[in-house]
């Protein structure tokens, strides 16, 4: 008798719970179910578990605290990780690079940064851009700083 693997891809995950793959991503996509393990295309077989537990009232056994999982991953969606500016891994990484070295203010040190991604943020208010001595210099404003900090939080516990 083999063991099936805990992590699970999409048709796993919906078959294991009885739905189609469609409605599985749009359970997903309403919170209904969990995200994917960060940085991969899996799901966790624990956490489903959890999530239909907590859908269905039962309670977790060896639960640390009597928040059920489906809150507990709410909090998390609505808290630090929700995206708020639609911000890609790229523009994510720059911002961040920013906020925390000032000298990173031209496209020529910024690496990977590109006219198009830096105006995308300078058009989210998270960037201004000023000419000068015939170069264009991108200065990160308050609000991209403090987006930098929360990006760089969540990067942290993960």
């Amino acid at each position: 008798m083999t063991t099936p693997p805990r992590l699970i891809g999409r048709k796993e995950a919906a078959a294991y719970c009885g739905i189609s793959p469609t409605c599985f991503s749009m359970w997903v996509a309403r919170g209904i179910m969990p995200p994917t393990l960060p940085g991969t295309r899996r799901w966790d077989r624990r956490a489903i578990d959890a999530m239909l537990s907590a859908l269905s009232g039962i309670s977790e056994p060896d639960a640390i605290d009597d928040r059920s999982a489906l809150k507990k991953w709410r909090e998390k969606k609505n808290g630090y990780d929700s995206p708020r500016f639609g911000l890609d891994a790229k523009s994510e990484n720059i911002l961040v690079a920013m906020s925390y070295n000032t000298d990173l203010n031209t496209l020529d040190v910024l690496p990977g940064a590109g006219p198009v991604l830096m105006g995308r943020l300078v058009g989210k208010g998270l960037v201004k851009g000023q000419a000068a001595e015939g170069q264009q210099r991108y200065i990160i404003t308050e609000e991209g700083h403090a987006e930098a900090v929360r990006i760089f939080e969540m990067w942290k516990r993960r």
